[in-house]
């Protein structure tokens, strides 16, 4: 099966999303950015976050074995975290059209897009920088999207559906992969509950 099929199909998941609408003046700017693969101070604290408690759980093991390589792995994450609380600050703070939320989020997840509600509309065909975080493993890209469908679901409540326009190639493999992983999980499951 070819990765182009395979960019289609979708998976309901939890993700960590965080977006913003861009006017066309910036859109140059905002591809520069995926091509050097920048990450933001905000998707790297969503990443570190999984890390540092995957980090404890191995700290915590390796205590009772030998406690100075614990103590000297407790230091250095402290350490760690310092630095990156510093790079949280210096990080320029976000404008008005800018999701804030970077709580797991319940999407719609294809290599080609995602679909999520969010609690504002947003325009036909305005374009989107786009930061989102894979979970468990907490692997972030950033993709430009374009927003293709917009409905009300409920008052105050609003359906998103969000094509990516630009995303690195190796970010829509990993995309695409872990689509593919969820689904084959999903329907492990299944048969397994129906063999029962």
């Amino acid at each position: 099966m070819t990765t182009d099929r395979r960019r289609y199909f979708r998976i309901e998941d939890r993700a960590l999303v965080k977006y913003r609408v861009i006017g066309p003046e910036s859109l140059p700017r905002e591809r520069q950015f995926i091509q050097l693969n920048e990450i933001r101070a905000s998707n790297l604290h969503a990443a570190l976050l999984g890390l540092d408690l995957r980090l404890q759980e191995l700290i915590d093991s390796i205590h009772d074995e030998s406690k100075p390589i614990a103590q000297a792995l407790e230091l250095m994450n402290r350490k760690l975290n310092l630095i990156e609380r510093v790079v949280a600050l210096e990080a320029t703070q976000g404008g008005p059209d800018e999701r804030h939320e970077h709580q797991p989020t319940e999407v719609n997840l294809s290599g080609g897009g995602l679909a999520l509600r969010a609690e504002s509309p947003l325009t036909l065909n305005v374009h989107l920088a786009i930061d989102l975080i894979l979970l468990p493993n907490h692997h972030p890209m950033r993709a430009i999207g374009r927003a293709v469908d917009c409905r009300e679901v409920a008052p105050g409540d609003f359906s998103i559906a969000i094509e990516f326009d630009e995303i690195r190639e190796e970010d829509r493999d990993m995309l695409i992969q872990h689509v593919v992983r969820r689904q084959s999980a999903i329907l492990r499951l299944e048969r397994q509950g129906n063999a029962v």
